[in-house]
């Protein structure tokens, strides 16, 4: 009989578009790279918040430190106690070469954490950092310590459930051919990596009449590659300014699209919670926010449609693991 295959679980922000492409994402690495400003950062945090909620240890490596406590106390539910925050300090600022034996360690000595990196493009070495600025020539400095870290980690990421998350910057392409912009990092960070996520856009909402202003953008994504799941999938993520991922937007426009939620102009109506009317979807928003149990119903309908029923999934892996297995008895 087949070994039963063991269930690692997923970390994975409470999105339903999100969470149909990028299915299992422990024990495998993930690029994140983009359009600047789009909220890379702040997905990544939902995603350590969540990590956190199913008892994982969670990092943070602020290499850039741009992300300040301002946006940390935007993560509803984080609990800052059980994340590890990382950073240079004013009197010692650490190089690329310390920044990955950091990273090395927290593989090694935390199995089934989760770990972001931000970002690649704020990595430089140890001579870049002792060189004045302009002197410093080994522009592949960074791209080359990756590819040795990930030769020499490749066969421990994985056995230890660890997940890692790379945020990446764009730059110009200095060759006369291909793409306009290139992901900083270099290829080998591209290889290594199971999922690679690409923020291509963003769309503003529509002015709210009292603020007289977006209250958010849409962040569009795309899986550009992907080990785990079909790729070339657009995703789309909804981010409210000051208050990071907005779940029940996410859930009320993936619930009209599967034709859980109805909408008749500027009305929206819920048949599984009732006949009761919204006018507009803020005041939709509203009362999902204001009743988390009726967010969370509408939630997990939805979660089945996308995934089905779990428990018959799990049964199916089983019965054709133990097919295999009897296959190769027999043969």
């Amino acid at each position: 009989m087949a070994k039963r295959t063991r269930n690692r679980g997923t970390v994975r922000p409470d999105l339903e578009n999100f969470d149909r492409y990028v299915e299992r994402v422990y024990g495998e690495g993930v690029l994140l790279s983009g359009k600047a400003k789009a909220g890379k950062t702040t997905l990544c945090l939902h995603v350590l918040k969540n990590a956190i909620d199913l008892g994982r240890e969670a990092f943070y490596l602020n290499i850039e430190r741009r992300c300040k406590a301002e946006l940390l106390h935007t993560i509803g539910g984080l609990d800052l106690s059980k994340l590890r925050f990382l950073q240079s300090t004013q009197e010692i600022k650490l190089t690329a070469e310390q920044w990955l034996q950091i990273l090395e360690r927290s593989i090694k000595d935390h199995p089934g954490a989760v770990i972001v990196v931000d970002s690649l493009a704020a990595l430089s070495t140890a001579a870049e950092q002792e060189a004045l600025t302009g002197e410093s020539r080994d522009l592949a400095g960074v791209p080359k310590l990756l590819a040795a870290f990930f030769r020499k980690m490749s066969e421990v990421i994985d056995p230890l459930n660890v997940t890692l998350i790379f945020i990446s910057q764009l730059m110009t392409n200095r060759q006369p051919r291909g793409p306009r912009y290139t992901e900083k990092g270099g290829l080998a960070v591209q290889y290594a990596c199971s999922v690679w996520i690409n923020v291509q856009w963003t769309s503003l909402w529509e002015a709210d009449k009292d603020a007289q202003a977006p209250l958010g953008h849409d962040i569009h994504m795309q899986v550009k590659c992907s080990a785990l799941g079909r790729p070339f999938i657009p995703c789309v993520v909804p981010l409210r300014f000051g208050r990071g991922i907005d779940v029940a937007k996410d859930v009320v426009t993936t619930g009209e699209n599967l034709g859980l939620i109805e909408r008749a102009g500027a009305w929206y109506t819920i048949p599984m919670l009732g006949d009761e009317k919204h006018q507009g979807i803020n005041a939709v928003l509203e009362h999902l926010n204001h009743n988390p149990d009726r967010l969370r119903k509408v939630e997990d309908e939805i979660r089945k449609v996308v995934f089905g029923d779990g428990s018959q999934n799990v049964e199916r892996a089983d019965r054709e693991a133990e097919a295999a297995g009897s296959k190769g008895e027999t043969g």
